[in-house]
């Protein structure tokens, strides 16, 4: 198990004693996973955090048609149906490994009893809220203000190597653009390399 791993990423945000590095480690799970298996389909309840080691997932909606992608998570994020995982109600997201992938997955349940074990695991979890809502809030403000070219070269430094793991009709809809205008940004980016 890479649970060592996992726990030195945890202690990036701050430190936990002994005790509570057993208490993690008897409630996380490590999970091998292939390319297409659904973590989540919209219409099911949320119970599950997962941290990616390796991997990558795309967090969707769908109206029963069409899927619209809203966020990714790769390596070293977690990835989680945020609205239905903290408010435990049905979510209407969906999460899909879009690679082969190793994540450990803690419950809604045991992160709870956790932060109610240890002040240090609260403040670990307090710094990660912190860290996802100052990321988002700068996401936020690149899509407001940047182009397509901008938005997809900004994906591209979060996500290295994204458009070799997710198709471009996924990109798009998470770029809120249609295929073809993708596929003409991609032709005028390769044009002005040369």
């Amino acid at each position: 198990m890479n649970f060592n791993y996992f726990i030195g990423q945890l202690q990036a945000k701050g430190n936990l004693d002994q005790n509570n590095i057993e208490e993690l480690r008897a409630r996380i799970k490590e999970l091998s996973l292939v390319k297409g298996t659904n973590l989540l389909f919209p219409g099911e309840l949320c119970k599950y955090l997962y941290f990616i080691k390796e991997g990558f997932f795309r967090i969707y909606t769908s109206d029963g048609f069409q899927d619209k992608t809203i966020d990714f998570a790769g390596p070293n994020r977690f990835a989680t149906a945020i609205d239905g995982f903290f408010t435990q109600k049905i979510s209407n997201e969906g999460i899909i490994c879009e690679e082969n992938s190793i994540v450990f997955r803690i419950s809604y349940h045991d992160w709870l009893a956790l932060e109610d074990l240890s002040p240090q695991f609260l403040n670990i979890s307090k710094q990660l809220l912190l860290d996802y809502l100052l990321s988002i809030n700068y996401e936020k403000n690149v899509y407001r203000i940047s182009n397509a070219t901008e938005k997809y070269k900004y994906l591209g430094k979060q996500y290295p190597g994204i458009a070799n793991i997710v198709s471009q009709k996924h990109i798009a809809s998470y770029l809120g653009i249609t295929g073809p205008t993708l596929s003409n940004l991609l032709k005028d980016m390769l044009r002005k390399r040369k």
